[in-house]
């Protein structure tokens, strides 16, 4: 069984010597393919000062609301359900940042699995999975979604409820691959709505640590939303009232863009 690991935002690009080692160990980094997932800018990080990071989000499932994230072969081969498992406690915990495997959710975020529709998990596979999902208690739970917005991830099964992607470069469902696992992280919303592409551009705007770098260095990799143009344009109006040097903001658009 061929793994693929569902990439949007920094787990693909960021510097640090965990997610290093973890691209470098676990993925075939010269398998990339690029697909077509709904994905939007949804949580404020505090890591990040306050500023937007990428949630999948059910509502950005039609064809002019995709967006655009990154797959990557695990290398490690899975012939065991056990496997299947290890790799997903390897991915996340490449999500927070640390040496230590210790299971597959938390309270803001969890593991998610999708297959292709016309190849559901082998019995065993999805058996030990929904085990594991169990075994994370409360930690698993629901992922909050907006108004209307429908479920993004069985909080039973473990399985992602959004369709398997298509390759960005050929339209065609993504194929090569058996199962792909993916980071569901807990969108920040306001009144059972996600915030506008001109407060995602407001935050970037305002801080002052640079922290656009995230939303750049996402687009120098071909990582992008349905609201990149916007979010871009809205930051660029208020750009040119003020002083890009002392946002810090210029300096990141000459160096990734």
């Amino acid at each position: 069984m061929q793994i693929g690991i569902l990439i949007v935002g920094s787990l693909y690009w960021d510097g640090s010597a965990i997610r290093c080692q973890w691209r470098r160990d676990r993925l075939g980094c010269s398998g990339k393919r690029r697909v077509r997932v709904p994905i939007r800018y949804g949580r404020r990080s505090t890591s990040r000062g306050n500023t937007f990071t990428m949630v999948f989000a059910r509502s950005c499932s039609s064809a002019d609301r995709l967006g655009t994230g990154i797959v990557l072969p695990a290398r490690a081969e899975c012939c065991e359900p056990e496997h299947l498992v290890e790799e997903a406690e390897y991915l996340w915990a490449a999500e927070r940042n640390s040496r230590s495997r210790a299971g597959i959710a938390t309270t803001w975020g969890r593991v998610g699995l999708l297959h292709p529709p016309d190849r559901p998990l082998p019995e065993e596979f999805s058996r030990t999975w929904a085990q594991e999902v169990h075994a994370a208690g409360s930690h698993y739970r629901e992922v909050p979604a907006a108004a209307g917005e429908e479920r993004l991830v069985d909080p039973v099964s473990g399985i992602a409820q959004f369709e398997w992607p298509t390759d960005a470069e050929s339209h065609e469902s993504l194929s090569g691959f058996d199962v792909l696992l993916l980071t569901a992280t807990e969108p920040t919303l306001t009144n059972s709505q996600y915030s506008s592409a001109e407060e995602v551009a407001g935050a970037w705007r305002t801080d002052r640590n640079g922290h656009v770098s995230y939303f750049y260095n996402n687009r120098q990799c071909g990582i992008k939303t349905f609201e990149d143009d916007e979010s871009r344009r809205r930051r660029r109006q208020r750009e040119r009232r003020g002083s890009s040097r002392r946002l810090g903001i210029s300096d990141w658009r000459s160096h990734l863009e």
